[in-house]
């Protein structure tokens, strides 16, 4: 991260719904921050007022905005939903085509964004990682899925949301939420798959049943008829 949000720095690619829903929205102690490669993440702690919940069409929780690429595209979170729970898979956590988690995800797919395919980016490129017991916010890179439109959140994202993290890993984060699964499985462990509860991540058996929080990338092009990205008011897509 290069620089705290400001108006100046606002992405070009950027849709002027977006730049305005932006703009004065986020406090001093969390917002929208610059990387070095254009995109941006929404950073801040759980006592901040990150303005950055959007409302979907059809869906009755709301969203939240992780990070926008380079390209402009939103990559937005769901809010927790205690019926959405899975265990992680019955075989290698590593091998995420074949977790048991990714299959609930595409079926939560199919039955609730699949009429959203026009916004939403299709079969954006999702980065494996993986990360060790002892330190699990140091991820490595093991390569990417193409082959799904939605997918969880990863560990290292949980640190670029931190407006705090500890010398231990521990992350002071917006998104802490209780027990929630991450996409970042754990190294030389196949029976074993990380997931977060507030801030702390755990290393966790694959057959542990979890709240899975959906994630997806919004088109940069996407449009929007109001709100201000605050809870009360989220920014709603058209």
């Amino acid at each position: 991260m290069i620089s705290p949000y400001c108006e100046e720095n606002i992405n070009v690619r950027i849709s002027p719904e977006l730049a305005e829903f932006t703009r004065g929205e986020v406090g001093e102690e969390g917002g929208l921050v610059e990387n070095e490669d254009g995109s941006h993440d929404f950073v801040g702690d759980e006592t901040s007022a990150v303005s950055n919940y959007i409302q979907l069409p059809g869906d009755t929780y709301l969203w939240r905005i992780l990070s926008i690429d380079s390209d402009g595209n939103l990559k937005i979170i769901r809010n927790r939903d205690e019926s959405l729970t899975s265990i992680y898979t019955t075989a290698d956590s590593s091998n995420w085509a074949g977790t048991t988690v990714l299959a609930n995800l595409n079926s939560f797919y199919q039955e609730h964004l699949a009429n959203l395919s026009d916004i939403i980016v299709q079969n954006p490129n999702w980065l494996l990682t993986s990360a060790s017991n002892s330190n699990p916010t140091a991820v490595t890179i093991n390569g990417s899925y193409t082959d799904s439109l939605i997918g969880l959140i990863r560990n290292d994202e949980v640190v670029n949301s931190s407006g705090s993290v500890s010398n231990n890993g521990d992350c002071a984060s917006w998104l802490n939420d209780g027990y929630q699964w991450t996409m970042t499985s754990v190294t030389n462990k196949p029976k074993q798959a990380f997931r977060m509860n507030e801030g702390k991540f755990r290393n966790s058996n694959i057959n542990t049943n979890t709240v899975y929080r959906p994630v997806i990338y919004l088109k940069s092009t996407v449009s929007f008829s109001g709100g201000t990205g605050t809870e009360g008011a989220p920014f709603v897509v058209s």
